[in-house]
């Protein structure tokens, strides 16, 4: 029987490879066939060309995205605190009006403690339609179209271009990403959309032209976004210093970068006189947060198991209730770790990229996956995910897609049955598991 099925698969090889007219083309076996479904076609055998497959992946992201919030949309949508910040910008304040969920209460006034730009970017919609009068979830879907279309720009720049559907699909559609989109209402899980746009471009920029002063203002709004962004600075650092005009390069990306980073401390600073008080020690949790908060502070190595364990080694678990918990409530709202959510990360320990470009990715990651270990919250509530590995998730699918275009058939193989699982397993919750 090996026998047969290696000769099957030498003959499919074969078959590929050999240039040939309809009509003497050899048939292949349909066990053979079989198997090369998931294996790369030859260079100049595409499955599509790049333009179908550009429609092709944008179309499925609009599709899966739409359908998965379809009832979400039908209803109305929780207060975003971005919109209310972006009506506070638009009359010259930095507090809002009202007391909202997780607002930090400081000196009689309530403050939006997450950081500013995603509400800069809705400024043009609530002076067009109000606080209340746009849905911030079509926003969301928008911006992925666009983000998605920066992420096969980078693919290309790292020549993993012919597994371009299978990366996206990986990243948009079998991370923690999907859930993002589909929950975008909240300011949590918008911040993470817009975040993970900004470190695309910055990751595209440095890649290609490597226009220091663009690449810092890039992962600088990444920062003012979502603030362990700022980690990818190591990465960034790293190519620059490889490409002509270093100096010069990096010059121009500390200062954009820095620039951002003093928008933020001078933001801190007039709301709560103090550069470095971000607000959240104004928030008021509840339940185990609570608890937490008051026993051990927003940081401290007690959390470090707990969040060890959800980060690297929680399975899959559906909660379950009702009469002799025999009905599927929800899945766990901790989450699923990212190796049984999504198993495809580790094709970037295969990644081959150079000791400074793929030492200093490691570094970047390591830095945020650090500060995740001590922090309080793992980004809860959330579903199939870990929702804060997507503040290092862009920079680690560069290490996949390495890893993916240097693998074998047979490992190539591997990591796209995973890709499958994992949009799968994404599928499940959000359609059927999550209410």
């Amino acid at each position: 029987m090996p026998h047969v099925l290696r000769s099957s698969l030498d003959a499919l090889r074969s078959s590929l490879d050999a240039p040939r007219s309809s009509l003497d083309a050899p048939r292949s076996s349909p066990h053979a066939l079989r198997l090369s479904l998931f294996a790369p076609r030859p260079h100049n055998k595409p499955y599509m060309s790049k333009h179908t497959q550009t429609i092709v992946l944008l179309l499925a992201l609009t599709l899966l995205f739409t359908a998965s919030v379809w009832k979400i949309m039908s209803k109305d949508e929780m207060p975003n605190l971005y919109t209310h910040q972006a009506y506070a910008f638009l009359h010259g304040r930095l507090n809002i009006d009202e007391r909202l969920y997780d607002t930090a209460l400081f000196d009689g006034k309530f403050y939006v403690p997450f950081p500013p730009f995603p509400a800069l970017l809705l400024v043009p919609f609530v002076a067009a339609f109000g606080v209340y009068g746009f849905k911030v979830t079509p926003i969301a879907i928008f911006l992925s179209l666009f983000n998605a279309l920066v992420m096969l720009q980078v693919l290309k720049k790292l020549n993993a271009q012919r597994h371009a559907i299978w990366l996206c699909a990986a990243f948009f559609l079998g991370t923690a990403y999907w859930s993002m989109v589909r929950g975008s209402a909240g300011v949590w899980f918008f911040a993470h959309v817009v975040a993970v746009g900004c470190m695309l471009l910055a990751i595209n920029e440095a890649l290609g032209p490597s226009r220091g002063w663009l690449v810092g203002l890039l992962v600088g709004l990444a920062f003012l976004t979502r603030q362990l962004s700022i980690f990818h600075a190591v990465f960034l650092t790293a190519v620059l210093w490889q490409q002509p005009k270093r100096w010069f390069n990096l010059a121009g990306f500390a200062v954009a970068l820095g620039m951002c980073l003093g928008v933020y401390l001078l933001f801190n600073y007039q709301r709560f006189g103090n550069m470095f008080d971000t607000g959240y020690s104004y928030l008021t949790p509840y339940g185990i947060l609570k608890q937490r908060l008051d026993r051990f502070g927003l940081f401290n190595a007690a959390y470090v198991p707990f969040n060890f364990v959800y980060l690297f080694l929680q399975g899959f678990h559906i909660e379950y209730g009702g009469t002799g918990r025999l009905f599927a409530a929800s899945p766990d709202p901790f989450g699923t770790s990212i190796t049984f959510a999504s198993p495809f990360i580790f094709a970037a320990l295969w990644a081959k990229w150079g000791k400074l470009r793929g030492s200093a990715a490691w570094v970047s990651i390591g830095l945020i996956l650090l500060y995740l270990l001590f922090y309080y919250n793992n980004g809860s509530a959330q579903w199939n995910a870990q929702r804060f590995t997507l503040d290092f998730m862009p920079l680690l699918m560069v290490l996949v897609a390495r890893g993916m275009a240097q693998a074998d058939e047979r490992l190539l193989t591997f990591w796209k049955g995973t890709i499958v699982y994992a949009v799968a397993l994404n599928a499940l919750t959000l359609f059927v598991l999550v209410p």
